[in-house]
């Protein structure tokens, strides 16, 4: 009965992921999706249910229980995203994953399995700033879909979450302690989480999207946070990594080879060559290279080195490439990538579609809720938090699939916008919106309310009465 009241278009998007359900989640699943988009305020699982209709059809315990209970999986759910992203990326292009962290503030010592982590948004170069809540390790697929305009998105497919060693929080307010069993349970949960650190649950997610498409070559752009030794030397064969480089890398020159009869061990490095920094304060002569990036061409000086980094990749060298602003209002950058054959313009293009996940953290918080809801058991909170980036996947393939040829202009044409060309985010949900239908179909049962006894009568109605 709720399959017929789907519009076919998006009815076919959520078919594909029929198998990752049962029967009974997957009806739960449809009606998740609908409240998630059509929802026009904070992201609580009791605002998706009013949003879906389905209130008066089935019980609020049902969308509860799909989180903390029902048999279904994040990993299954994104590798069909994958399956499906693929179709928009040519066989012979390289497949380009990002992969970064996010901060999800909470609020409530009974949250489980929240913990103190840095805030990047709240901290300054002088003072760090530390928030209460849930960091999340995203590993994303950038995919040219045709309403960018060669821009791309970044579409979530697998994510875990991390958790410090800090629970915080443990001194109880003198007017409303938190001593329940609701907080001893948050407590415990806390303690028995593993505490594998960020580079090592990325790797992990690596390895399970490059195991999906093992005849496929792989470029991973993560920031200089993530390479680290951890991520680098483990990866699987057919995954190359891109990031920046820091200025004071200490670099070296490959190992000699051993001249016969030489007796020791074997070299693992040679001498010790400049810093990045130092190469590009010697360097004269750089090379002008027009890139685009970021939407747009532009025109950079590079210089290419290959060297050993020894401190994070032992076994092989990196390409390296300088980068120099023209107009000399940016300092020095270095990038480098484990394909030793990757050229300059690869390198920079490559490292600055990792832009695309930050604009997907942005949408799918502000739009999405992504950071909203509270839910307090362990198993709930690894669940309904990424289940915003599910939704976010599905709005863009929807609209990449039926939406975008047959919607010229998707958005209101504003004077302040003339030379807006391509729909952001919050066009292609307002025009999915658009097709399930109009707001009445959505709004929830109203049953009818239990008439209860009369209240007394009081003393002066009683004195009139006689």
């Amino acid at each position: 009965m709720f399959a017929t009241m789907i519009p076919e278009p998006f009815a076919s998007v959520l078919a594909a992921y029929v198998g990752c359900f049962q029967a009974r989640s997957y009806a739960t699943f449809q009606w998740l999706v609908v409240g998630w988009v059509q929802c026009l305020e904070r992201r609580t699982l009791t605002a998706v249910a009013l949003a879906s209709g389905a209130v008066g059809t089935r019980h609020i315990s049902v969308f509860h229980r799909f989180f903390a209970r029902a048999p279904w999986s994040l990993d299954a759910v994104g590798q069909v995203v994958f399956q499906q992203a693929l179709r928009w990326i040519p066989a012979e292009q390289p497949l380009y994953v990002l992969g970064d962290d996010t901060l999800a503030r909470k609020s409530g010592k009974c949250v489980s399995l929240a913990s103190m982590h840095h805030d990047p948004l709240l901290s300054t170069a002088r003072k760090p700033f530390f928030s209460f809540g849930h960091v999340w390790v995203v590993l994303a697929l950038w995919v040219p879909l045709p309403m960018g305009r060669g821009r791309g998105f970044a579409l979530p497919l697998l994510v875990r979450l991390y958790t410090g060693a800090k629970r915080g929080g443990r001194a109880d307010a003198p007017s409303r302690p938190t001593t329940g069993k609701r907080q001893r349970v948050a407590e415990a949960a806390h303690a028995a989480r593993d505490r594998r650190t960020k580079l090592e649950v990325l790797r992990e997610l690596v390895g399970r999207v490059a195991g999906w498409a093992p005849d496929r070559r792989f470029y991973l752009a993560v920031d200089s946070a993530y390479a680290g030794r951890a991520l680098l030397e483990p990866r699987p064969p057919n995954v190359h990594v891109v990031s920046r480089l820091r200025l004071d890398a200490a670099l070296w020159a490959p190992a000699p080879k051993r001249r016969p009869g030489q007796k020791g061990r074997p070299r693992r490095r040679g001498a010790r060559l400049p810093t990045p920094q130092q190469i590009a304060a010697r360097s004269r002569h750089w090379q002008a290279l027009p890139v685009s990036i970021y939407g747009r061409t532009v025109t950079t000086q590079v210089r290419t080195v290959r060297a050993l980094w020894y401190a994070a990749l032992r076994a092989q060298p990196v390409q390296i490439v300088l980068v120099r602003d023209p107009t000399g209002k940016r300092r020095d950058e270095a990038f480098f990538c484990t394909d030793p054959a990757a050229p300059a313009p690869f390198i920079l293009e490559a490292y600055a579609r990792r832009w695309c996940l930050e604009v997907t953290f942005h949408d799918a918080k502000q739009f999405l809720g992504f950071a909203q809801p509270q839910c307090q058991t362990p198993r709930a909170v690894l669940r309904t938090a990424p289940f915003a980036f599910v939704v976010y996947d599905l709005v863009l393939l929807w609209f990449a699939e039926h939406a975008h040829a047959t919607t010229s202009p998707a958005w209101p044409v504003r004077p302040w916008y003339r030379h807006k060309t391509a729909p952001s985010f919050v066009d292609m949900l307002a025009a999915l919106r658009a097709a399930l239908g109009p707001a009445r179909i959505w709004e929830p049962a109203r049953p009818t309310p239990r008439l209860g006894n009369a209240p007394p009568a009081s003393p002066d109605e009683q004195l009139n009465a006689a």
